[in-house]
């Protein structure tokens, strides 16, 4: 479907280099020994996979910057490309980036992208005071599709954008990075367990398992044991627990089961149900599992995959109580609809993540998201029946 489908996709084609590769803004400051001299002399022009795009001094942008240019203290130089070379920067006296106050550029670097429901959509760095609020500063910005200019403070950000982050020590425990941003890398470094440790969490780890399956103990007795184990040992560390623990999974499948109590306590479920056996039990358990069907997907369009899902999952059960019929069919229906989200830039990550990337319009997700919803669709409703029989 993707092959037929991807000829209505736009055929972007640019011969611009400055669109590619990161947008980092740099000061020089008082004393620095790169003023009083030109960008050519001062060796601005050939740095390693960076180009010097424009300069901005005193609310005038200078754009091209042609060799011959006179550097002033308080100029700030744009600079476009590989963000990885971004430390060779810091060779130049005086030359200060945007991050290097209290020394956070010498942390390591976490590259996000904005989420559309982020309060810095539409905003720039300077007004929601980004460093306060994450404790993290913006080294660089990429706008993939699209040149940026001027301050990098004075940058109105948009959804989608990629930033690198110099974080602070406080910057994983904000309850707040998850819900403004996308973490493409560095957010969560990995520690390696070596010796002893090693085995004994291996070894812990199977031995849980094994009294689980042949019953001395129930599975979550086990599991709490084997966590109690791993932090009393030093496996892992409360604090690194507490980074990890996925909070808004956890709300999120705890609001659905409330719910899903709530409505069998109230009554909801059977009234649902019985309304169902009433008004519904001469129709084929399939056509309701087709509405099951369009409803999640229409829902998980607009709202996110899980909390489609959350919202979808009595629904489902009541229809089957209803019906008096398996139940995993139309569990599993809400599972597969509420990934299906195709049509809507906003509605899954990864589709945020391309839309300025590939400088796609809201109708280009249309045009190829409405064949690829209703061939993912057929499929779901057509096979789970076969593989989840009523």
């Amino acid at each position: 479907m993707l092959a037929l489908c991807s000829r209505m996709l736009p055929d972007w084609q640019s011969n611009d280099l400055n669109l590619k590769g990161y947008f980092i803004d740099a000061k020089i400051t008082q004393g620095s020994t790169l003023a009083g001299k030109s960008v050519e002399a001062n060796g601005l022009r050939h740095l390693q996979s960076l180009f010097l795009v424009e300069v901005v001094r005193g609310g005038r942008l200078l754009s091209p910057v042609v060799p011959t240019e006179i550097l002033q203290p308080g100029d700030r130089l744009v600079f476009a490309g590989d963000i990885n070379k971004v430390m060779q920067l810091h060779h130049f006296h005086g030359l200060e980036l945007f991050a290097d106050k209290d020394g956070l550029l010498q942390r390591e670097l976490t590259e996000v992208v904005v989420r559309q429901e982020s309060i810095v959509v539409g905003r720039t760095l300077k007004s929601v005071g980004f460093r306060a609020l994450f404790d993290a500063a913006v080294v660089a910005i990429r706008r993939d599709g699209q040149n940026l200019s001027g301050k990098l403070g004075d940058v109105t950000l948009a959804a989608g954008d990629f930033l690198v982050l110099a974080v602070g020590e406080d910057y994983r425990q904000r309850h707040n990075i998850s819900k403004n941003f996308i973490s493409l890398s560095g957010v969560e470094p990995e520690q390696q367990l070596r010796g002893c440790s090693e085995w004994l969490a291996v070894g812990s780890f199977m031995v849980a398992v094994t009294l689980a399956a042949v019953g001395v103990m129930d599975l979550l007795q086990s599991m709490l044991l084997l966590l109690g184990l791993y932090i009393f040992s030093g496996c892992i560390t409360v604090n690194e627990l507490l980074r990890r623990f996925p909070l808004d999974i956890w709300l999120i499948v705890s609001v659905a089961i409330l719910l899903s109590f709530a409505l069998m306590n109230s009554g909801v479920t059977e009234w649902f149900a019985q309304q169902v056996r009433q008004h519904a039990s001469g129709l084929q358990p399939f056509y309701l599992l087709l509405v099951t069907y369009v409803a999640t997907w229409l829902l998980t369009e607009v709202v996110t995959n899980n909390a489609a899902a959350a919202l979808m999952f009595p629904l489902g059960i009541g229809l089957a109580k209803g019906l008096q019929v398996d139940i995993l069919p139309f569990v599993m229906v809400v599972a597969f609809a509420a990934s299906g989200s195709f049509v809507s830039p906003f509605g899954y990550q990864t589709n945020l993540m391309v839309y300025n990337a590939g400088k796609y319009r809201l109708s280009d997700f249309f045009k190829l998201g409405v064949p690829m919803a209703l061939t993912y669709g057929a499929i779901v409703v057509v096979m789970v029946p076969v593989f989840f029989p009523f």
